[in-house]
């Protein structure tokens, strides 16, 4: 009678099992390491094709560029919702003119629309700087670039409550004007916000920026447009400190809301605001590229 082999020897089938258990281990590790590769490979290839887009001279509209910049995508959407605020604040000052200036009784359907812009307006600037304050700790921004954020958060916070009191109409809070108050606080800080941004950008210059170069330099476009944006608040500070009313009080604002002054200073800033974010959006190829 025949023994069977004795185990471990070539004729036993746990050891032709253990050997094709190998094989297919080897295969499985050699299939890791191509795909692995194969990710690498890619990884380089993009990275080469930015490199050479680059090379080639990018510049406007600035699609190689913008590729560099970490979590683009945020900065996509919150700079179009900077371009909803600015385009809805536009038309509040709009609609507020054609309510003053027009019937007391009958006022226009535009002129009734006054405190929805501004409820619009006001809304998207809370959510863009609070999309900012996030993507400044993503990327790791300096302690004096995220306190202009937050201030200007904060400037956000009361621009809210003017649109919604007078939306609400009540007698103790302004009636439909709103708060009298709130503002012209939001835009005092708002404005200091902006001041402490571009001391940060002077203090600190942002990845990219090349003092010797234009203010058109993409690497130079947030200073750019973080310079018109302060622009754009001294002329809302203006306009909101002539034309503020005491206590709400009818008459003891040093212009009326009708003046001149008050309304080049209120369009004035309203379309820098919006010419700001443009160039912010051009920075982030936000106008054409809207893929991770």
């Amino acid at each position: 009678q025949e023994r069977p082999p004795p185990h471990g020897t070539p004729g036993h089938p746990d050891k032709r099992a253990s050997e094709r258990a190998h094989v297919t281990c080897a295969r499985l590790g050699r299939r890791a390491m191509s795909d692995s590769d194969e990710i690498s490979i890619s990884e380089s290839v993009d990275v080469s094709q930015v490199s050479m887009e680059l090379e080639k001279g990018g510049g406007f509209p600035f699609t190689a560029e913008a590729k560099q910049i970490p979590f683009r995508m945020q900065q996509v959407l919150l700079n179009w919702v900077f371009i909803v605020a600015s385009a809805a604040l536009i038309l509040d000052f709009g609609a507020l003119q054609d309510l003053l200036r027009g019937p007391v009784r009958m006022p226009h359907f535009f002129a009734e629309l006054c405190n929805w812009f501004g409820v619009l307006s006001c809304l998207a600037w809370l959510l863009g700087f609070a999309i900012l304050a996030h993507w400044l700790h993503q990327v790791g921004a300096t302690p004096m670039g995220k306190a202009g954020c937050y201030l200007k958060l904060v400037a956000s916070v009361f621009f809210n409550l003017q649109p919604m009191t007078g939306t609400m109409g009540d007698a103790m809070l302004g009636g439909g004007a709103g708060l009298w108050w709130s503002n012209l606080t939001g835009i005092l800080f708002f404005h200091f916000g902006n001041i402490v941004s571009c001391t940060d950008f002077y203090l600190h210059a942002p990845p990219g920026a090349e003092k010797k170069k234009g203010w058109g330099y993409h690497g130079n476009l947030p200073i750019t447009a973080m310079w018109i944006y302060q622009a754009a608040t001294w002329f809302l500070v203006g306009a909101n400190f002539l034309s503020c009313s005491l206590n709400g009080k009818v008459g003891t604002s040093f212009v009326p809301t009708t003046g001149v002054p008050v309304v080049i200073c209120q369009f004035a800033g309203g379309l820098l605001l919006l010419l700001g974010s443009v160039i912010y959006t051009i920075w982030c190829d936000g106008f054409r590229n809207f893929n991770y």
